[in-house]
């Protein structure tokens, strides 16, 4: 399949901020994914606010809308006491029959897991944080947690990528215990988006010393000429895991990708990292949406348009 870097390139710290994050310095955070209704024209924005570690992580999520895919006008909110969360991560609103549906993931409160429910209401305003379902738990697939929801509608069919655990764990040789992938991603596939018997693995990091070689978290994916494309958030080590680096990713299924990947990441901050860059397209131009490091440490949420 064609290369898609040349084709996509763009400046991130020329991108339009979107949303700021809610104070300065490490561990301020904004970042979100965004989805497109042709039949409204509506851009539907998720993003979640983050705090430092230790002053409560992410404790905020929001539901926007927008006729441009510029200037969104917030219309729910929830925090993680409504979710009974430790902490709110990603999320992606997709329009669905009857109205709209968002899928968040949050860790739960108490615990280590990482899961993902769905809300559904008639209108981006009506959100209820009670009446969500758990849709996506990792003990049901023997996986140590699942977040990071993107959700495409394909052929009548729901189809979830998500983060979770890699398969392959360190390898020990002799004396010697060499560090493993830290992450990967799954498709789960559903007739109603509410059960998903399965899940697969779809994209895997290779577990060498490059600068995406430990992480495999595709962010959306969106069709192309040839098949489809993704968008992924590749690194080295753990610490990666708050400054990840964004990379494409080529499918010709949308179920197996291979990484278009060179020496360096396909965008960068000046200060830091790009990353969760969630790629929508409407009309002849994609829209990238992306957390972007700010010169004080902080992320915004930006977009920039490709023709």
């Amino acid at each position: 399949m064609e290369d898609p870097r040349s084709a996509l390139a763009f400046d991130p710290s020329a991108g339009t901020v979107v949303r700021e994050p809610e104070g300065t310095g490490y561990g301020f955070w904004v970042g979100g994914k965004v989805s497109y209704d042709s039949d409204s024209a509506t851009f539907a924005l998720f993003y979640r606010q983050r705090h430092p570690l230790e002053h409560g992580r992410a404790g905020r999520c929001v539901i926007a809308e927008s006729s441009d895919g510029i200037v969104f006008e917030d219309r729910w909110e929830a925090s993680r006491d409504d979710l009974n969360a430790n902490s709110i991560e990603e999320g992606h609103v997709v329009r669905s029959d009857n109205g709209w549906r968002a899928y968040v993931s949050y860790e739960v409160a108490g615990s280590a897991t990482w899961r993902i429910d769905v809300l559904e209401a008639p209108a981006l305003d009506a959100f209820d944080a009670q009446g969500r379902r758990t849709v996506l738990h990792p003990g049901d697939y023997g996986l140590a947690w699942i977040k990071d929801p993107f959700v495409v509608r394909r052929e009548g069919m729901w189809w979830v990528y998500a983060a979770t655990n890699p398969r392959t764990g360190p390898v020990v040789n002799g004396d010697e215990i060499t560090a493993g992938p830290l992450d990967a991603t799954v498709l789960a596939v559903s007739h109603d988006g509410l059960v998903f018997p399965s899940v697969r693995y779809v994209f895997e990091a290779p577990g060498d010393g490059t600068w995406h070689g430990n992480r495999a978290r595709i962010n959306s994916v969106f069709p192309s000429s040839s098949g489809y494309v993704a968008t992924f958030d590749g690194g080295r080590t753990f610490y990666d895991n708050y400054e990840e680096w964004a990379g494409l990713a080529v499918s010709a299924d949308g179920i197996a990708f291979t990484r278009i990947v060179g020496d360096e990441p396909w965008a960068v901050s000046p200060h830091g990292c790009v990353r969760y860059v969630c790629a929508v397209p409407c009309g002849n131009a994609i829209f990238l949406y992306y957390e972007y490091t700010r010169a004080d440490g902080s992320h915004d949420l930006r977009v920039a348009v490709v023709s």
